[in-house]
């Protein structure tokens, strides 16, 4: 008795639980909708909620300021366009150098910093960040910093990211400036898998001469631990350093700076491209390698490729910069959207070669002319549709309701001869589509249909029937038509009462 009460009260407790369980499971993975520049003040106002973009976005004319965020973003496969960035963001957050000091640093990118959140399926394409900054600072195209967050199947085109700190000595007798720039994120720890980065990292030191800057540039990751697999990267770095520069394809230091955290690996990446610069410093480390400028800790690194170059120069008179030339002379190419790929802008500079694409478009597709599939019949259903008038894509359908049942009103009359009376017909549903409704009468000699009226043309019953013109749906109005007083009269006397 008792293993049963007890059997009873367990599927008690399944039962009322499941509900609640699946509710929670549902209100969980509900995402916010994000369709336009505007939407994206949603992740400002609910930092650690789950937002999914349903369409891209072009954010030409703003000035992005960088947002804290540690919730979701489901790029959905959409791309947000010209992005441009120029301030650091509000959040602050501890960074450290390779001795383990901390420093207390802001960041800027598409977020300042990625706590906790995640990142998916999203592209940016068209990124300008420029930004500088007294305090020790960090920047990367996604996220300036990140903690245990995860980055994955998202793709960085046509960015460029700039950062210059700007340190003075203070109160605090510090004596170096943390400072980094990276094509994903600036200072941090998770996992970036299955990324594309196309980039150019900029690093300009401009600190007091009296600190060592601890100078930080990465294809991916500018300095920290993270799992970096499965990506794709093609950097153009230009950074000059008058402390400690540590420059890499994919991150310019690795370090486990929180042991707490699993040490991260790199697997099955391809590097190519370079970065230029200089270490102007007496105690020079100079680090510039194809994957990992500085290995502080040491992480799998296996299946990965390269082509990159190691482009130091000893002249500290010049600033490493994508422009090669001193009177640079830029010539603009136009190209147009289509279907399936943006506008954009290239400049080319006639002297150096120097290139960049900026001021994107859209993809957009031309819409053509709605054109009726089939047509309703029978009472099924007919279809609409518009294409592309480019590529065939379909961009809009609608359904075009068939009739399922006339009616008359009224539904029969009683007239006298040579009488009329207006009579009307419904279709239902009444956004129907169809063509003219077909009149008939079943005796013409009794009663006629004219111009929505019916007249009486003779004594007798008949039927009026109004159908569509596949017979489908149809209703009908009973006309009965006798004489007046007058009338009879008439006949009687012209006739006699035999005629009848």
């Amino acid at each position: 008795m008792f293993k049963k009460s007890l059997l009873i009260l367990f599927c008690l407790i399944i039962a009322l639980s499941a509900p609640a369980a699946a509710f929670a499971e549902q209100g969980a993975s509900a995402e916010i909708p994000v369709s336009n520049a505007e939407d994206l003040s949603k992740l400002r106002e609910d930092p650690n909620g789950s937002f999914v973009l349903t369409d891209d976005i072009d954010m030409s004319g703003i000035d992005w300021v960088p947002l804290a965020f540690s919730g979701t973003l489901n790029g959905n496969g959409h791309a947000v366009y010209n992005l441009t960035v120029n301030t650091m963001g509000e959040a602050h957050a501890d960074t450290l150098d390779g001795n383990a000091k901390v420093y207390d640093s802001v960041f800027a990118g598409f977020f300042s910093v990625l706590d906790g959140g995640s990142v998916r399926d999203l592209t940016l394409r068209g990124v300008d960040i420029s930004v500088e900054s007294e305090l020790h600072c960090f920047a990367g195209t996604l996220a300036g910093y990140m903690k245990n967050a995860v980055i994955e199947n998202c793709t960085i085109m046509d960015a460029r990211v700039s950062i210059t700190p700007l340190c003075k000595p203070d109160d605090t007798k510090r004596k170096s400036c943390n400072s980094g720039v990276g094509g994903i994120a600036g200072f941090g720890s998770g996992s970036i898998r299955n990324c594309t980065v196309n980039t150019v990292l900029i690093f300009d030191d401009r600190c007091d001469s009296s600190l060592k800057v601890e100078e930080f540039l990465g294809g991916v990751l500018s300095c920290g631990n993270a799992d970096i697999v499965n990506c794709t990267v093609d950097i153009n770095g230009f950074a000059a350093c008058r402390g400690y520069a540590h420059n890499g394809g994919l991150v310019g230091m690795f370090y486990q700076f929180d042991k707490a955290d699993p040490l991260g690996e790199i697997k099955n990446c391809t590097v190519s491209g370079s970065v230029t610069f200089f270490e102007d410093n007496r105690d020079r480390r100079a680090y510039c390698q194809p994957y990992v400028g500085e290995l502080l800790t040491w992480p799998r690194i296996t299946g990965c490729s390269n082509s990159f170059k190691n482009n130091e120069t000893r002249d500290y008179t010049m600033t490493p910069s994508p422009e090669k030339c001193q009177t640079p002379s830029y010539t603009e190419t136009e190209t147009a959207a289509d279907c399936s790929h943006p506008g954009y802008t290239t400049h080319k500079c006639s002297v150096c070669g120097n290139t960049w694409n900026d001021s994107f478009v859209l993809p957009e597709h031309v819409p053509g002319e709605w054109t009726v599939v089939s047509a309703p019949e029978g009472g099924k259903d007919g279809l609409k549709r518009q294409t592309c008038s480019r590529c065939g894509k379909v961009l809009g359908e609608e359904v075009l309701a068939a009739v399922q049942a006339v009616s008359i009103l009224p539904e029969s009359l009683d007239l006298k001869y040579k009488d009329e009376a207006e009579i009307k017909a419904a279709v239902s549903p009444e956004d129907a589509v169809y063509d003219a409704l077909v009149w008939s009468s079943s005796d013409e000699s009794v009663a006629v249909f004219e111009n929505g009226r019916i007249r009486a043309v003779g004594r007798g019953t008949a039927v009026i029937t109004c159908a569509t013109q596949d017979g489908f749906a149809k209703g009908s109005c009973t006309v009965n038509v006798g004489y007046s007083f007058g009338q009879w009269v008439i006949k009687i006397l012209l006739f006699g009462w035999i005629w009848y």
